[in-house]
């Protein structure tokens, strides 16, 4: 697949057959992945326009607001058969394009034989712009937004259950695990003074943030997949922080990985993040979450 990334001053003219899906699509949840298929089943080569970053973070919105990161989207397309990913880059500028010009300086630009969208998207400054109005343009197909079990598959859904920690949910909509990703960075090693040793993450993207407490998953690094724990919240036994973090126990391994990524899926919450009166309380604890993680994950 070919990243093409851009901005409003620069969009690169296709002279080529090209079918085209606009949106955000944060998480490339089971409704975005639909709407994708029915594009690639025309046969003809596909790209997904996205922004590199979603809107509201840009206005300050809220700080940690999406599910997927660029890189992971770009792999799930990838896998998925899409030969072109139009990466726009979005700053202050682009939030004065107007529908018209968004329409003038980027579509007619690329060219599409073809456009698919969901039926609520939205474009130009303050969503002027909507997909019946590009049918005045460009030949549109408007893909509903898809129902599982009379739940409307949407980001905001998925956001949602992240930030009230019920990972099921989230997985069930997304169809796969809510994955993040970073560099792990040096802590201050208080796991291994208790012979529990976590890796912190510094994210790399403004991932939604779990609801604080311990969740089993899995830690992908260098090619391997191991079982997890995670902890998301301030560690309140020791040295308690002001704003909560990620660590991630991986279960039967004890090498170094600072300065490494790292990538975590967050499968199950399992508890609260409590205050113990010792050390020993808390690591007597982290045993146990240890073993319920590695006999419930595959």
């Amino acid at each position: 697949m070919k990243i093409i990334e851009f901005d409003i001053t620069n969009t690169p003219p296709n002279d080529k057959d090209l079918v085209l899906c606009l949106g955000f699509y944060d998480g490339l949840h089971l409704g975005h992945q639909d709407l994708i298929k029915k594009a690639l089943d025309t046969g003809l080569p596909v790209g997904v326009m996205t922004f590199d970053i979603a809107p509201r973070v840009l206005l300050g919105k809220k700080e940690n607001y999406c599910i997927t990161s660029t890189f992971d989207k770009a792999d799930i397309l990838e896998d998925m058969g899409v030969k072109f990913l139009y990466l726009m880059h979005f700053d202050n500028e682009t939030l004065k394009v107007t529908k018209d010009e968004f329409i003038n300086r980027v579509l007619k630009v690329l060219n599409p034989k073809k456009i698919y969208v969901g039926d609520d998207y939205r474009f130009g400054t303050g969503g002027e712009g909507n997909a019946e109005y590009l049918k005045r343009f460009f030949d549109v197909e408007i893909v509903p937004l898809m129902r599982i079990n009379d739940i409307k598959i949407s980001s905001k859904k998925i956001r949602e259950y992240i930030e009230a920690g019920q990972m099921e949910k989230a997985s069930y909509l997304l169809g796969r695990d809510y994955r993040i990703s970073g560099l792990v960075v040096e802590g201050q090693g208080n796991g291994h003074k208790i012979d529990f040793p976590t890796a912190n993450l510094d994210l790399y993207y403004p991932y939604v943030f779990p609801k604080q407490g311990v969740y089993m998953g899995y830690a992908y690094f260098l090619n391997r997949k191991r079982k997890a724990i995670i902890a998301v919240g301030t560690h309140p036994t020791i040295n308690q922080l002001l704003k909560p973090i990620i660590e991630v126990h991986i279960i039967d391994f004890n090498e170094v990985l600072y300065g490494r990524e790292l990538y975590v899926d967050f499968v199950s919450y399992m508890r609260p993040i409590e205050q113990f009166a010792s050390m020993d309380d808390l690591r007597e604890q982290l045993l146990k979450d240890e073993e319920k993680a590695k006999n419930t994950l595959q």
